[in-house]
């Protein structure tokens, strides 16, 4: 039986550094990096370019995606041949985008947004999302104050215009019930971690690599 390759992208505003407490097993681990967008750049041409950190010929392989970075490898998956899709906190159609973030559509305040005002505004929500330990704020400090405003503004311009729904037939959905950034109530059959925050990856780690742990086997 071949080892899988595995390849996990972040999600946005994070960083390889959020799937660090995962245990992955009998499995080849890669991570899948950021880039900056150019300018005006369209999600296809970004996607395009993420892809080139992937060899295809290297199979069977596996994407998983946090977030964001769910709908990078939903974009990867839908023109290349993998064996599995595994997305985490995350959606799969436009059906799954929540009200504030179509709002983004309509009144693209993002514009104005900038890392300053994150990181200084973080302290107020970030227990409601579900950053709970000092390990885990810190974390994402670290790594929001590894990004540009420009990819910042970039990335929830496309999550909030994103209108696909590929209907993947291997793929998975992972999402916690306490999830407030993409409500559960809008997500169509997922595997449920119960009380898991959007920040469950990291969080909710053992649990989450359970799961992870099992889908992998289940695909080979």
């Amino acid at each position: 039986m071949s080892i899988p390759n595995i390849f996990l992208m972040p999600g946005l505003g994070f960083d390889y550094r959020v799937f660090s407490n995962l245990d992955l097993k009998n499995c080849n681990i890669n991570y899948l990096d950021w880039l900056e967008p150019n300018k005006e750049e369209t999600l296809a041409s970004y996607v395009e370019r993420v892809e080139k950190q992937i060899t295809f010929n290297n199979k069977p392989i596996i994407l998983i995606g946090h977030s964001f970075g769910g709908i990078i490898v939903q974009e990867i998956a839908n023109k290349n041949d993998v064996e599995k899709v595994i997305i985490i906190s995350s959606i799969k159609s436009k059906d799954e985008i929540p009200l504030n973030l179509k709002f983004l559509k309509v009144f693209p305040v993002y514009k104005f947004l900038n890392k300053k005002l994150i990181l200084k505004s973080f302290p107020i929500w970030a227990r409601l999302f579900g950053y709970n330990s000092e390990k885990g704020r810190k974390l994402y400090n670290l790594m929001l104050d590894n990004c540009t405003n420009n990819y910042l503004r970039w990335s929830l311009e496309k999550i909030s215009h994103w209108e696909e729904n590929y209907n993947l037939k291997n793929l998975v959905h992972i999402h916690g019930t306490n999830d407030k950034t993409f409500s559960i109530k809008l997500i169509d059959r997922p595997i449920k971690v119960k009380d898991g925050s959007h920040f469950m990856v990291f969080s909710r780690s053992e649990e989450v690599s359970e799961i992870l742990n099992k889908e992998i086997e289940n695909s080979l």
